[in-house]
């Protein structure tokens, strides 16, 4: 369960900033000019301070400035800078209070997320696993209702930072030591509580991140504060917070801001279609971090330039500006220094770099490198390679516009020195003028004014000294050509993220040690094995609740099996868990129907006889079907017409593998069937015909013929239109079998002790007192070849006669000694005098067995 740690509680809401930063910023061109102090110094006439994106990265590679991510993951600290969010980021945060309550069921976490009001918190993340939630609101607490292990698990509540923030109630009521006094004013944060569960949280607290939409900032063209993304007004807040450079109002040139804004806001088509900002900034960073580092990522991001002239900060977005004024050789003060190209170490023909955004899961990932073949080759065929991280850019498209204008922009290696005079006053740096020099073969010509700076001289105190920059409007073309993104192959993939499985389910039959049973098989594969460490895989009958499942087992990918299973209907679920004990979400397939074995078996086939004697030897090719369970033969007296169904049973059970068996000889209709497990008959039943001149003759034959009028003893059953049947089958089943016995009126005698071989001739017949119905019809009658119109009772065996057979080697008509009754079909007997029984039995409601003929027989040389 989750440990209890309470840390120290906020001591104050008033959100903390950064002390006082000394703000540095700087140019690089043919000349470096620097300037350091607090921004107060910027009151006073300066007469260059420059940081322009392009020329800041001519000079040689400089170590990467400070992390900007601010908080990627969630983290305890102790005392930790506040975190400002613009734009639309995932981040971390600090959690300032942990506790749990509840007898350590519950883990209550209070994670400071900006020190700011933000605009909302979009989506929520365990593990770099979106949870979801109903749309969060200020101050009101959700549940998550999917992934599956985290519903009922999981409450989040967002604040959003306001200063006059209340606390929160939910956790104030579940926690002593927060309270109404706890009210996190100025501070976004989120409120989560963790209701402990193993199977929830295999690798106990999780890490929390969430996608924010950050500060809400001023927008000097239309005068509202709002949430945006537009690089140059983020960039102006930045300025003038307190966590920045504290910039008043009067230091900002609102009209340079305003045309940056509308430069960033400019949709730009995509190769893929579609269009997105021009430049935008989304991304953190933490107070901590200085404003020369902040300054720098944020004008990147505008692929632009930044400087503060005139006593005010100004800026530039990257686009080109048509120019409106022209300088020739009339405008000249001094002579022109030309620089034609850079020395090679400032030379670069690829440029790469990182992003983080959502394409590529918030990660900090490459994007795709901007590189030109034209340049490499002028170089010589060398590559050179320059990094440009921008960490505020949230898309690879984005990120390669930015980077191909840096890669064009440092081609441009014409840099141009000169004092010009009063007309220079019109113009200032970031501005795109033309330059027209017969000498230098230019006409109009345009340069962009990297430096702008007076330069009185003895015969024009107004003379003012630039630093142009060869400019193209190419620089700034973009087609879209951008290199489709995709994620790097190599980066090692989440370890909080499971693949999901695949699920197949098929049943087959197994005969184990002369035992046939269904097996259910569930195939669980994956497109990532190398990402699952085992698999879970459970079943249930589609019919039970969920909490009905049963493991099947764990283990590797690949086959499990359910054994002797019933044939029902079946769901079936399996998720994949990896090394570290995180599962992805059960994979369902629902409503699998096992019917294995349903199918009756093959009916038999090669069905012969071989008399010899006094017996008979059935035989047959076996039935090949695995739940074959026995084979049932039947007798009829009728050696032609006879049927299955008004026959008597000669063999009940002749068991598998056997397909063969010895009966006593008798003339008639043998028919037989074979039976699966489920006790389902083949369909159709074969047949052999033993005629009465295959049987031995006898030379003297005793009868006794009960028919018609059956006037023996009746015991359960009674004569109708001549014939002998069961009196109530109302209630007769298989399990329940009704049964009537019939003695025969008198005996036979042979007059002396001998040896006689006997049988019982019984004509029978299948008799329903139901006409018929369809829910009376016994067997899988669906299964049944043919029309329904052509069923008859021929094709049933739920009735039978049995014989039975009472010796005695005294005179009859004295005082006999009988033998007990014994069960036959035909057979030898030593005695004088032999009386018969039969006993009739019907195994379906309203079916009976109907004799119309009943004869014994006595037979003796």
């Amino acid at each position: 369960m989750f440990r209890t740690i309470i840390l120290i509680l906020l001591a104050s809401t008033t959100a903390a900033h950064a002390g006082p930063v000394a703000a540095a910023v700087s140019w690089l061109a043919s000349s470096a000019v620097a300037l350091y102090g607090s921004s107060t110094l910027f009151a006073g006439f300066v007469n260059t301070v420059a940081l322009s994106f392009a020329s800041s990265l001519l000079g040689p590679k400089v170590p990467k400035a400070q992390n900007t991510s601010g908080y990627d993951l969630s983290g305890v600290a102790p005392a930790a800078d506040h975190a400002i969010v613009y734009g639309r980021q995932k981040v971390g945060g600090v959690i300032v209070f942990k506790e749990t309550t509840r007898d350590n069921k519950d883990l209550q976490l209070i994670i400071a997320i900006a020190g700011h009001e933000i605009e909302s918190v979009e989506e929520v993340y365990l593990n770099d696993e979106q949870i979801t939630l109903a749309a969060l609101s200020d101050g009101v607490q959700r549940t998550a209702t999917a992934p599956e292990q985290y519903q009922d698990k999981v409450y989040v509540t967002a604040h959003l930072g306001s200063d006059d923030q209340s606390v929160d109630t939910n956790l104030s009521s579940e926690s002593a030591k927060w309270d109404s006094t706890h009210r996190m004013q100025g501070i976004a944060y989120l409120y989560i509580k963790l209701e402990f569960d193993q199977d929830s949280f295999p690798q106990g607290e999780p890490t929390i991140t969430a996608v924010v939409k950050g500060k809400k900032v001023y927008n000097p063209n239309t005068a509202v504060t709002e949430w945006t993304d537009n690089a140059a007004y983020i960039l102006r807040d930045y300025l003038m917070s307190d966590y920045g450079l504290e910039a008043e109002t009067t230091e900002i040139d609102n009209t340079s801001f305003i045309a940056a804004g509308n430069i960033c806001d400019e949709a730009v088509a995509l190769a893929a279609g579609g269009t997105e900002a021009r430049y935008t900034i989304n991304g953190s960073f933490a107070t901590s971090t200085t404003p020369e580092t902040i300054i720098e990522k944020m004008t990147a991001s505008m692929a632009g330039s930044f400087w503060y002239a005139q006593g005010k900060f100004r800026i530039k977005a990257g686009a080109y500006v048509t120019p409106t004024v022209t300088f020739d050789e009339d405008d000249l003060r001094s002579n022109v220094k030309i620089q034609t190209r850079r020395s090679r170490r400032e030379n670069y023909n690829v440029v790469a770099g990182e992003f983080r955004g959502e394409e590529s899961d918030w990660i900090k990932t490459d994007y795709p490198e901007v590189r030109s073949q034209t340049f490499i080759d002028i170089d010589n065929g060398q590559e050179s390679k320059t990094d440009l991280d921008l960490p505020f850019t949230t898309t690879s498209s984005r990120a390669q516009r930015i980077a191909k204008i840096l890669l064009y922009r440092n081609r441009q290696q014409l840099v141009v020195s000169a004092t010009f005079g009063l007309r220079a006053f019109q113009v200032q740096v970031g501005d795109v003028i033309m330059l027209t020099n017969s000498r230098a073969g230019w006409t109009q010509k345009p340069f962009e004014v990297l430096s702008w700076s007076m330069s009185p001289l003895d015969n024009d105190p107004s003379a003012i000294s630039l630093t142009l920059s060869e400019i193209s409007s190419s620089v700034y073309d973009w087609d879209a050509d951008e290199t489709a993104f995709d994620l790097d192959n190599t980066n090692l993939a989440s370890a909080f993220v499971v693949p999901s499985v695949g699920v197949s389910v098929s049943s087959i039959g197994k005969i184990i040690n002369e035992h046939v049973i269904t097996t259910l098989q569930i195939l669980v594969s994956s497109s990532q094995p190398e990402r699952v460490d085992y698999v879970e895989v459970q079943f249930k009958k589609s019919s039970e609740g969920n909490d009905a499942f049963i493991t099947v087992g764990t283990g590797d990918l690949g086959k499990f099996e359910v054994i002797d299973i019933e044939n029902d209907t079946y769901d079936i679920r399996a998720r994949a868990v990896n090394t570290f004990g995180v599962h992805s979400e059960f994979e369902y397939l629902y409503n699998f129907t096992i019917e294995t074995f349903a199918d009756p078996p093959q009916d038999v086939s090669d069905f012969h006889a071989n008399v010899t004697n006094g017996s008979i030897a059935l035989e047959w090719t076996p039935v090949t079907d695995l739940d074959l369970s026995f084979y049932r033969i039947r007798h009829a007296v009728e050696e032609s017409g006879g049927t299955w169904a008004n026959a008597t049973t000669a063999v009940n059970k002749v068991a598998r593998p056997a397909n063969s068996v010895i009966v006593p000889s008798r003339a008639g209709t043998y028919t037989i069937k074979a039976y699966d497990k489920l006790g389902h008959s083949s369909n159709n039943y074969a047949s052999i015909v033993i005629p009465s001149s295959d049987i031995a003759a006898f030379t003297t034959t005793l009868s006794q013929a009960e028919h018609t009028a059956f006037s023996g003893t009746k015991t359960g059953c009674s004569v109708t239109s001549n014939q002998l049947r069961i009196t109530d089958t109302s209630s007769a089943s298989p399990t329940s079998p009704a049964t009537a016995t019939y003695d025969f009126s008198t005996y036979i005698d042979t007059g002396s002790v001998r040896i006689i071989r006997s049988r019982i001739d019984v004509k029978v017949s299948r008799f329903n007192s139901t006409a018929g119905l369809w829910d009376d019809i016994p067997g899988l009658w669906d299964t049944w070849e043919g029309s329904w119109d052509s069923w008859t009772d021929t094709l049933f065996a739920d009735h039978n006669v049995v014989m039975y057979i009472s010796t005695t080697d005294d005179d009859p008509a004295g005082t006999p000694t009988w033998s007990d009754y014994k069960q036959y079909k035909s057979g030898d007997f030593s005695g004088r005098a032999f009386r018969f029984r039969i006993q009739l039995i019907s195994e379906a409601a309203n079916v009976s067995p109907s004799i119309s003929e009943l004869t014994a027989r006595v037979e003796y040389n």
